[in-house]
């Protein structure tokens, strides 16, 4: 702003920011990647968390609401009719069967509503549903593997016991994990269905998506549905929880201010060493400045100028380089509106790092008067130690210009901490929770497990002859290297309400060998007393708060339905047991042996998991046994720790993979600092270092002195590390070991090889630049160091 009657020194102001900035290139570049590297850290991470929940919004946008099962056909058409319904899917669940081929094939009825539906696990690609009895859809997977990839219009051959012989190709699905699971799906007609030995009229499910679904809550819709679910008599209605916690939740904007904060940190300490040592630099031409009359105010204008116009150009990098990263990793989570306020997020931010980090810099460069200019010489900083008597040496002398200027020492170690802090931090996480220990949970006993697995309920299943019987633990018995079966769970799938929620899961039976570990588990209540007493999983008491100690609800298993009391709340993460990589079907609530037996007294055997203990020596042979033994059968699956393992290691490469890049990166800022440190070193002590090798000082000990002087940063960035950072970790990592291990505390493991790496890029890279920066002194005479000057403005 100028003020009235006042020179308008704009103009000169420009002039002089931008022949400065001309005359400074290694400053620009150095402070243009430090700015360009926070904002794309920034944008990066704001970018990925809305592009991850934009991902999770898009998977469950129109699809489903609620389901009803046990209805008839005329029940979904009356559905369909309904005015405040804006889509209703037909489905019906065949069962699986087993070929003669060697896969395992999934039978389902749907409509064309249902396809869009489900669209996110089973996608129409090619061609159109079946409309005649001989008709068929078939998966890709299965056209390539066991239908001679025959196309639309030509026959497959089906070979499964309801389904056999040639059936005409309509159309051709993706289906998700088919071809991992030998599962191929295989969607039949309505004039099939009803052909079909076991064919149920009131056997439909209905999936059903409200109008205004974003005008309602869940509890509305709920309500509704259980209006509606009345007229069908006993049809059930369960209301869709991933919808509502997927198209309801919020961006992770804690975890992009966290990282936000750390990025920001070391961005802030190195723009300020820049900028420190560049008007230290400069330090006598803004004095020359002052003389010919410019004012403070000018001083900080010029210097402002010069901050903006580099903060720009790295922000601009930065935010380019960001979005393009996260639209590259993420292209399915694009949504221009979150884009937006991720980019104005970083531009805030980044700017405000900028604007606070030139502030002591400037007024530095503001306050200095004429005189103090003249006799201020860059390179001549004050050296604390005043000893007349002391002895010098290359190594002495190192350790002089170590601590002839603190502040510049304390930034560097300060900017090249944080990223070590932070790998030290995550490396140790990554040792405490390995895989093959967050695996080994789910297989106490041993590395396999057979279960039940079959979209048929289990309670039909056990009725009509449990697979899992005396003939099949005899054939395992004798496979070569299995030394015992241990019954590890019995269980049937529950569905449980109150009178304003609802939720399903699987419900174990409490027998004598879980029931100490149950007991362990307990966080509030008791064990049931009686036979209609259960245990309920925290976690729905956590998103229900009626589902507390206490609560009387309807358990409904299979077509049986009772009421119970909740007697006790477990821990669920201590009682993980489910199967497969995801674990979907652990233990949501734990019932007496007593419930089970008066709901279904037909049921001579409940097991529903089995753990095959085994020779560790035989795995592989025993794996491929018991394999071809329930691949035999269509109701078992088989779960292994391998599967567990697998899935650990590649959260652990998307989470904590993550955060280690994230701090080799905000080690980058260290970098900067430390190069720029050097060449302005190099530049500022020529002359200094010209006068020492003319009296005596060889290349040697020129080197020496360099080298001592490097190594001294490395070693107090190390210490701060090692000081810092060792306690830091420790107790993140009993935290860590406590919520993944049901509270047990896993003996701390420190991370040899990646803070060996660590502290070998450190003093290697101190090493080379000590080593390069004397070179490049060596090659210019003494006379022409000594006559160098930098011509600022």
């Amino acid at each position: 702003m100028t003020w009235p009657f006042e020179n308008d020194t704009g103009a000169i102001v420009k002039k002089l920011a931008k022949r400065s900035l001309a005359s400074e290139k290694r400053r620009n570049l150095m402070v243009v990647i430090a700015v360009a590297l926070a904002a794309f850290l920034v944008c990066l991470s704001a970018v990925l968390s809305v592009s991850i929940a934009q991902i999770q919004r898009n998977q469950v946008a129109d699809t489903y609401e609620a389901v009803f099962t046990g209805v008839e056909a005329d029940h979904v058409a009356a559905l369909k009719d309904l005015p405040e319904l804006a889509r209703v899917g037909e489905y019906y669940l065949l069962g699986q069967e087993h070929s003669g081929q060697g896969y395992n094939a999934s039978y389902v009825y749907c409509d064309s509503d249902m396809v869009y539906i489900a669209r996110s696990q089973m996608e129409l690609v090619k061609g159109e549903l079946p409309t005649k009895a001989n008709e068929v859809a078939v998966s890709e997977y299965f056209l390539s593997a066991y239908g001679s990839n025959a196309k639309i219009g030509e026959t497959v051959r089906l070979d499964t016991e309801s389904f056999h012989g040639n059936y005409t190709v309509t159309g051709i699905l993706s289906n998700v994990g088919e071809k991992e699971a030998n599962l191929c799906a295989i969607a039949v007609s309505k004039a099939a269905l009803t052909q079909w030995a076991g064919y149920d009229p009131a056997g439909y499910r209905a999936y059903v998506h409200f109008k205004n679904d974003r005008q309602l809550d869940q509890e509305t819709m709920a309500a509704r549905c259980r209006e509606i679910a009345a007229q069908f008599g006993s049809a059930h209605v369960g209301m869709n929880s991933n919808y509502f916690a997927s198209n309801s939740k919020s961006i992770d904007f804690v975890t992009v201010f966290g990282i936000a904060a750390l990025v920001l940190a070391g961005g802030y300490v190195v723009i300020q060493s820049i900028f420190r040592i560049s008007v230290n630099d400069k330090i006598q031409s803004y004095g020359q400045l002052r003389t010919i009359g410019a004012t403070p105010r000018q001083i900080r204008r010029i210097v402002k100028k010069e901050s903006r116009r580099l903060g720009g150009i790295g922000i601009l990098i930065g935010i380019l380089s960001g979005a393009g990263g996260g639209l590259l990793l993420f292209p399915k989570g694009f949504h221009g509106g979150y884009y937006g306020i991720a980019v104005l997020l970083t531009v805030v931010a980044c700017w405000f790092m900028v604007s606070v980090s030139v502030h002591r810099p400037v007024k530095i460069a503001a306050g200095i008067s004429p005189l103090e200019a003249m006799r201020f010489s860059t390179g001549q900083e004050k050296v604390r130690d005043r000893r007349k008597h002391r002895k010098l040496s290359p190594v002495s002398m190192g350790f002089a210009n170590f601590g002839r200027d603190l502040k510049k020492s304390v930034s560097i170690a300060v900017s090249l901490s944080l990223g070590g802090i932070l790998l030290l931090t995550v490396s140790s996480v990554i040792l405490t929770r390995s895989p093959e220990q967050a695996a080994r949970l789910f297989f106490p006993d041993g590395d396999i497990k057979i279960y039940l697995s079959s979209e048929q309920p289990e309670e039909e299943i056990m009725a009509a002859g449990n697979p899992l019987d005396e003939n099949l633990r005899q054939e395992i018995l004798s496979v070569d290297g299995v030394t015992n079966v241990l019954v590890t769970r019995r269980s049937l799938h529950g569905k449980f309400r109150t009178s304003e929620s609802a939720e399903a899961g699987m419900c174990d039976m409490l027998t004598d060998s879980n029931r100490m570990d149950v007991e362990a588990s307990l966080v509030s209540g008791a064990m049931p007393a009686d036979a209609h007493s259960i245990l309920l999983s925290t976690g729905y008491q956590k998103r229900h708060a009626d589902m507390d100690v206490g609560a009387a609800m309807e358990l409904v298993l299979g077509r049986e339905t009772v009421t119970v009391v909740v007697s006790g709340l477990f821990d669920g993460s201590k009682m993980a047991n489910g199967h497969g990589a995801l674990a979907m079907d652990s233990a949501a609530l734990f019932a007496p042996e007593e419930l089970f037996c008066e709901i279904y007294p037909e049921i001579e055997s409940f097991d529903y998991s089995w753990s095959i203990v085994s020779d560790p020596k035989k795995a592989e042979s025993v794996e491929s046994s018991l394999q071809e033994l329930v691949s035999g059968r269509s109701n078992l699956g088989m779960d292994t720790i391998a599967t567990h393992i697998e899935y650990e290691k590649m959260q652990s490469s998307i989470i904590l993979g993550s955060l280690q890049a994230l701090s080799w990166l905000i080690f980058l800022f260290g970098v900067v600092n430390l190069i720029n440190t050097t060449l302005s070193n190099q530049m500022s002590r020529k002359r200094e270092n010209s006068i020492l090798r003319s009296v005596g000082l060889t290349g040697k000990q020129l080197r020496l002195m360099s080298a001592v002087e490097g190594m001294c940063h490395g070693l107090f960035a190390a210490l701060a590390v090692l000081v810092l950072g060792l306690p830091l970790s420790m107790a993140v990592c009993t935290e860590v070991s406590k919520k993944s291990f049901a509270g047990a505390v896993v003996p701390y493991q420190f991370p040899f090889l990646q803070m060996g790496l660590f502290l070998f890029v450190l003093f290697g890279m101190e090493a080379f630049l000590s080593a390069w920066t004397v070179r490049r002194q060596k090659k210019q005479s003494l006379v022409e160091q000594m006559r160098a000057q930098a011509e600022i403005f």
